[in-house]
């Protein structure tokens, strides 16, 4: 089969191609409840069925009057009135009466009442259609219906409007996919492309059809493809859109119709095309979750619009990037960021870029957008960040950079129940310690090794006035199917740890102390990126041992054997000891409650959690081994 290759053309050309190829489709509107319609876009204009009020009703308590009767009333002349009726807020006011007074400014006397307070003609009554008439204009064509429109449009005589709306089919492709609420095998994926567009598009007014997944035959695509274009203003096909050998999406839209551009210069997304069928526009989404989101969002969106639908609100702040930023000239570049506030600057930090990094957008509360006559930006330097979070939300974020561990994922937890976001951006260790020292970040986290517990990056620390928060001990040990102790090492095919890693720093101090060269039993191929892909190896045979964390190894139905210990802390400058933030972060971990949940994470000593201790102090990483040697399995 001959080799297709992307033709890229540029986002913006790609809109504007999209747009004039495809004007707004006509007529279509949908009749909803009044209260499903905030946000939607009303597809003409609403006029008053009744008027409001319908007749002249009392403002506040008291007692209607005729104003004539109280002329010359005053403190030294008070006025007794015979000819009056009570009336609550909202009653009926009688024609032959003309005022109000308000209850507090009359005193009964048997039948009669007293004032000391004059009434002017009108007080305090709301006449027939003050607010509205039968007939008058509420909201205009066009119009995105909030929260006191819906309460308008209540008191005006409507449960029912009618609304804008683009019906959209949705076709997820691929032989790998299963639906949701399946769990996947190995080699396979849930489809979540679609729903996520279902969810996205929603809130913009479009109605959407799910269909079923279809498996990678030319076929079985072109036969959807035609079923969904007939029913449907816009189709998106989802996944099928690279050069890969079953990737048939460009081809299906070129049989049926014709295809208008495959690949566009943005990352990610570059795999997305535009097509034409019946004079409906289909768009092939990548098959990669946040390559299909941008594309959604950058290419979808703009298109729905522009045929009347409204916006997902965006709030965009500018903010210090705390790395720097580079990128590839000539492509759009959206780059998922946490942000949060340090000592009063919104600070930035990027998530590691990747189509299929689907947890990256979860751990985001926004994200960057490098346009194509940029090489990308420098660390330090202001840009507009475009918010995915509240702006609250934002100011009430942590930015912890560092090491990741299951103890700080926790306090992440009960962080989120009293309004505060933990967001965790992996880095080495050296390289966080420069961000606090920098102040762009609120925390550091922290692995460190019991082998070793003050290892010069962590020294480097004291250079600044900063305490150390303890999390937990971790219990490390050797994982296998076969319980391998520590004197069985050279006779096993090991996978190591990454490099640095207290896992990695342990493994090497063993294989030392046994006069055993790593390159006996380790290569390069032996070498994973994380404690878990250690464990999947050993679990799948492709290893019959290695070091990991016991959090890590359990569940996983191996021997576990535990040899040492490796300490979880946060570094925070002692000036933050004052942050409201941080105080919720020091109350969670010294609480009885959170300790309890991270025992039950197994592997945990917590006979220290919550210890605060400056790095000044020689006993801040001095935790005895608790380790017994015995095998865990």
């Amino acid at each position: 089969m001959k080799r297709r290759y992307l033709s890229l053309t540029t986002l913006d050309d790609a809109l504007v191609r999209l747009k004039n190829a495809f004007p707004p489709p006509r007529g279509r509107s949908i009749r909803i409840h009044l209260l499903e319609s905030e946000g939607r876009i009303t597809s003409e204009a609403i006029y008053a069925r009744c008027t409001v009020p319908n007749t002249a009703i009392a403002e506040l308590d008291g007692i209607a009057v005729k104003s004539i009767e109280t002329i010359g009333a005053g403190e030294q002349r008070p006025v007794t009135i015979s000819d009056y009726l009570r009336v609550d807020t909202g009653n009926v006011v009688p024609p032959h009466y003309d005022a109000v007074i308000p209850i507090e400014d009359i005193q009964l006397d048997g039948t009669s009442c007293i004032t000391r307070k004059s009434a002017r003609k009108g007080q305090c009554i709301r006449p027939a259609g003050q607010d509205v008439r039968k007939g008058d204009l509420i909201v205009p064509g066009g119009h995105q219906i909030r929260p006191s429109d819906i309460s308008a449009l209540a008191t005006y005589g409507y449960d029912h409007v009618n609304v804008r709306v683009v019906r959209v089919g949705i076709i997820p492709v691929g032989n790998e996919l299963v639906p949701l609420g399946k769990l996947p095998g190995r080699g396979k994926v849930v489809e979540s492309n679609s729903i996520t567009a279902v969810s996205f598009l929603s809130r913009l007014g479009a109605l959407c059809t799910r269909f079923d997944i279809v498996p990678d035959e030319p076929s079985m695509i072109e036969k959807t493809l035609d079923r969904a274009i007939s029913s449907n203003d816009l189709v998106l096909l989802s996944s099928g859109t690279s050069a890969g050998r079953f990737d048939y999406t460009a081809d299906a839209i070129s049989r049926l119709g014709r295809l208008i551009f495959h690949g566009i210069a943005m990352l990610p997304g570059k795999p997305a095309m535009l097509g034409e069928i019946d004079g409906k526009p289909v768009i092939g989404l990548p098959g990669y979750p946040v390559g299909s989101q941008t594309v959604l969002r950058e290419l979808v969106m703009p298109l729905l619009v522009s045929w009347g639908l409204a916006p997902v609100p965006e709030w965009v702040i500018l903010g210090r990037l705390a790395r720097a930023m580079p990128s590839e000239l000539g492509f759009d570049e959206f780059i998922p960021v946490s942000i949060g506030s340090v000592d009063g600057c919104i600070w930035a930090f990027p998530h590691p870029r990747g189509s299929g990094l689907q947890m990256n957008l979860v751990r985001a509360n926004g994200y960057l957008h490098i346009p194509p006559h940029s090489e990308g930006w420098e660390a330090g330097g202001w840009a507009r960040i475009h918010c995915t979070a509240l702006p609250h939300l934002i100011e009430r974020a942590l930015l912890c950079v560092g090491a990741k561990n299951q103890g700080l994922a926790l306090a992440a937890d009960a962080l989120a129940e009293n309004g505060i976001n933990l967001h965790m951006i992996g880095d080495q260790p050296a390289r966080a310690i420069l961000a606090l020292q920098k102040k762009s970040c609120n925390l550091v986290a922290v692995n460190v090794p019991g082998i070793n517990p003050q290892p010069d990056m962590y020294r480097a620390a004291r250079n600044m006035p900063v305490v150390s928060i303890h999390i937990g001990r971790m219990m490390i040990g050797i994982v296998s199917r076969k319980g391998a102790g520590k004197g069985d090492l050279a006779d096993l095919r090991l996978m190591n740890a990454p490099g640095g890693s207290t896992a990695r720093m342990y493994l090497d101090l063993l294989l030392s102390a046994q006069d055993i060269l790593p390159d006996q039993i380790l290569g390069d191929s032996n070498v994973v990126k994380t404690e878990y892909a250690v464990v999947a190896a050993v679990k799948e045979g492709i290893a019959d041992a290695g070091i990991c964390s016991m959090a890590h190894a359990a569940d996983s139905g191996l021997s576990f054997v535990p040899v040492t210990y490796e300490s979880h802390d946060v570094f925070i400058r002692e000036e933050s000891l004052d942050d409201e933030r941080v105080r919720i972060l020091i109350d969670v971990l010294q609480s009885p409650e959170f300790q309890l949940r991270l025992r039950m994470q197994g592997g945990y000593n917590t006979a220290d959690t919550g210890r605060i201790t400056s790095l000044l102090d020689d006993s801040a990483f001095d935790y005895e081994d608790s380790s017994n040697g015995e095998e865990v399995s």
